[in-house]
């Protein structure tokens, strides 16, 4: 502070001469000045607001440093960007994907878009050096693409002093405990690196170290900036006091631990600056990212409160000018034309040669950055990879692409859980638990056997090798498996039994794959099925026997989400012919389809509609083939109220989301109203639809989907209903 008072005192007394002379040599005399910008999650996003003032005050800046959000604030200025563009490019940011743990669900290869919803549970675990979880909640995919945004054309730069502003970032090595300064290399990977919260974002390791968040050692880089040269370091902090009864829960407790943590190292850091710049966030918090035109305004805001000091810093326009003209000289165009595209890492060939192709393009014109972070994000959704950056590259004179997938450490093979909690008062709690294992690219490029096993309320075991013929699109998918079901057996309105449905056999198909959204499978299944009553009244006899048929399916999976989906179309189609089956002497076709469509209205409101069908022959056997009743299939019946040789169905959900301006990463959640209706049945039944209206709340968590709430039905029927895990 002493330091800032005396360059204050010099340019004050610089300025009361006149002589033009002294006026020349102002610029010689003046200090140099660095910045260093503090973590801080969303709160970083007010950094904007203090190199806004700072802008329109005419005070240059010769350094900047930061850590974790301050080195993302502090990368975007240093590689030449306003205070205006930056504020647009934040702006721009799909806040929900960066945070959300995993790749989106739209952006996965159709057979993990298969994982994710008979499997929901988001947290994967790997088997390939024994049972390990991933480094982080996030493999920072989406966070790493942000950066290569502004950051890619940086790559190949002797240093980060080369950059339109002279830049440092700062991370930590978890393995030797130690601060790491990056003042070289790939400017993508050191804010990549200085961004790794612990725990939510995977750690990065290079050269044998493994870097998180910096802010976990120097979270104010102050001494940073002082040692690339600065004579005067301003710091920028964030620090907000304690609110109260804000951490009573376990998640606030350990936030706030953190944060006192931290605290304690910026105090240190921030005895070292001559100038502190702390803007008023109250009433803001770290998940708050939507609201970044308010974060910006409080930065401006907490600059304009040190006005008194920082105007002495102040140049004059001409010299001003000279300056912004001299960083712009340095900043590289955000676009490339490649000509060369350089894969680095092993990569299946024919993988790396379909990369290649979806990344060519006219060299003449410049590759729209969306197109490569499309391609790149479909590599992380095969599930081998965690993360595909990209940077740009000169090849003997060249314009090139340089790509770096990253391979998932704890895998493959991946083991995934699933826990199903159905609860309702006429049938009580009702407790499963399944896990899946696939082992990715088994036998050849795109081809993987797929082990699971379930008990509880479905037990299931079975396995399927699902072979990509020459890697290409067509495949065969032999499998056998054992189904055992358990469900309640209504006469009338009465429930008088329980009866089992189990299946052992196998199946061969053959299938083309179109892509992430469609699947084509023509198939034979022989099994062994029976269906008998476990408990209650012997309402019908036991069925046993032979059964196979030949079956044609057909999927598109194009929503945004397997468990509640804002917009997007999903359709199956089934067909099948029914050779053999018990108590039925002569083959029988059989056919069902179902179509969800979602769309949203607003932030807030959207809605999901369902309808679906199907019906087979009429014989005996066949009467409890469809089931209608439980969630998500008339919430006011019980679970297989309804049940026929043929059946429809027709649901709408209306939903209101509960987020606010802060995001959540451990689930979204919505208050919903649905209204259904349907029928199955079979000869001499009623085919007249039965109705049902419910609401409740209906949510996204790790664990899957939370479907809770009551339905009232047209005759009377009511139920209240609860289910964790499982969708639909």
């Amino acid at each position: 502070m002493l330091k800032a008072l005396v360059y204050a005192v010099v340019l004050a007394m610089a300025g009361s001469c006149c002589a033009p002379a002294e006026e020349q040599n102002q610029s010689k005399k003046r200090p140099k000045i660095g910045v260093a910008l503090s973590g801080g999650s969303a709160l970083g996003l007010a950094h904007i607001g203090v190199l806004k003032w700072f802008e329109e005050h005419r005070i240059p800046i010769d350094y900047i440093a930061g850590t974790s959000m301050g080195s993302l604030v502090g990368g975007l200025y240093a590689t030449g960007h306003e205070s205006q563009e930056m504020a647009e490019f934040v702006g721009k940011i799909d806040w929900n994907a960066v945070l959300t743990p995993g790749v989106e669900f739209r952006q996965l290869s159709y057979r993990r878009k298969d994982d994710a919803r008979e499997f929901p549970s988001t947290i994967e675990f790997g088997l390939k050096h024994g049972l390990k979880l991933p480094t982080g909640l996030s493999a920072g995919q989406q966070v790493g693409l942000v950066i290569s945004r502004f950051a890619a054309p940086y790559n190949e730069l002797k240093g980060f002093d080369d950059l339109p502003t002279p830049f440092r970032c700062v991370a930590t090595d978890l393995n030797k405990g130690a601060e790491v300064v990056f003042s070289s290399g790939s400017l993508v990977e050191a804010l990549r690196s200085s961004m790794s919260l612990p725990a939510f974002f995977a750690p990065v390791q290079k050269d044998g170290m493994l870097l998180v968040d910096g802010g976990v050692l120097n979270n104010i880089p102050v001494d940073v900036v002082r040692k690339m040269g600065a004579d005067v370091v301003i710091a920028v902090a964030l620090d907000k006091p304690p609110e109260a009864g804000k951490y009573t829960s376990m998640l606030g407790v350990a936030g706030r631990s953190i944060s006192v943590m931290i605290t304690a190292n910026e105090r240190i850091s921030l005895g070292k600056a001559d100038l502190i710049i702390m803007p008023d966030l109250n009433g803001l918090s770290g998940s708050d990212y939507l609201r970044w035109q308010e974060f910006i305004e409080r930065g401006v805001n907490g600059a304009q409160s040190k006005s008194a000091m920082l105007e002495r810093f102040a140049v004059s326009e001409q010299e001003y000018a000279e300056i912004l003209r001299e960083r712009k000289a340095k900043r590289l165009p955000e676009t490339v034309k490649p000509q060369v595209i350089e894969v680095k890492g092993d990569m299946a060939p024919n993988r790396k040669a379909a990369l290649i192709a979806s990344l060519g393009a006219d060299p003449k014109d410049p590759l729209p950055q969306g197109v490569i972070e499309n391609e790149l994000t479909k590599v992380t959704g095969m599930g081998r990879y965690d993360s595909a950056l990209y940077s740009y590259i000169h090849r003997d004179g060249k314009e090139g692409l340089q790509v770096i997938p990253h391979e998932k450490e704890h895998g493959p093979p991946f083991l995934k859980l699933a826990f199903l909690l159905d609860a309702s008062r006429q049938e009580g709690f009702r407790f499963g638990v399944g896990a899946r294992v696939n082992f990715l690219d088994f036998g050849g490029p795109a081809s993987e056997l797929r082990t699971e096993l379930s008990a509880g309320q479905i037990n299931r075991l079975g396995a399927e090798y699902y072979y990509r013929i020459k890697g290409g699109k067509w495949f065969v998918a032999p499998s056998i498996y054992y189904l055992e079901d358990s469900l309640p057996y209504y006469v009338g309105d009465e429930q008088v039994s329980n009866y089992k449905n189990s299946k052992a056999g196998g199946a061969f198909d053959l299938g083309y794959a179109f892509g992430r959204f469609q699947e084509l499978r023509l198939g034979y299944s022989l099994n062994h099925e029976k269906v008998a009553v476990t408990s209650g009244q012997q309402a019908f006899n036991q069925i046993s026997g032979r059964a196979s048929d030949v079956h044609l399916h057909w999927a598109y999976e194009g929503q945004d989400s397997p468990l509640v989906p804002r917009r997007g179309i999903r359709v199956t189609t089934l067909a099948s012919w029914m050779m053999d089956y018990p108590g039925v002497n002569k083959g029988v076709p059989l056919g069902e389809a179902t179509f969800s469509y979602a769309r949203p209205f607003n932030k807030k409101y959207s809605m999901i509609a369902d309808v679906a069908g199907g019906g087979t022959s009429k014989a005996e056997s066949l009467d409890t083939r469809f089931t209608l009743g439980g969630v998500g299939r008339l919430d006011a019946l019980g679970r297989g109220r309804l049940y026929g040789d043929r059946y429809y169905y027709g649901g709408l959900h209306v939903l209101r989301g509960l987020a606010s301006d802060s995001l959540s990463t451990f689930g979204r959640f919505y208050l919903f109203v649905a209204g259904e209706s349907g029928n199955a049945w079979y000869p001499g039944k009623s085919a007249l639809p039965r109705y049902s209206g419910s609401l409740g709340l209906m949510g996204e968590t790790l664990l899957g989907v939370v479907y809770f709430g009551g339905g009232i039905g047209d005759q009377g029927d009511a139920r209240f209903f609860f289910r964790l895990g499982r969708v639909f």
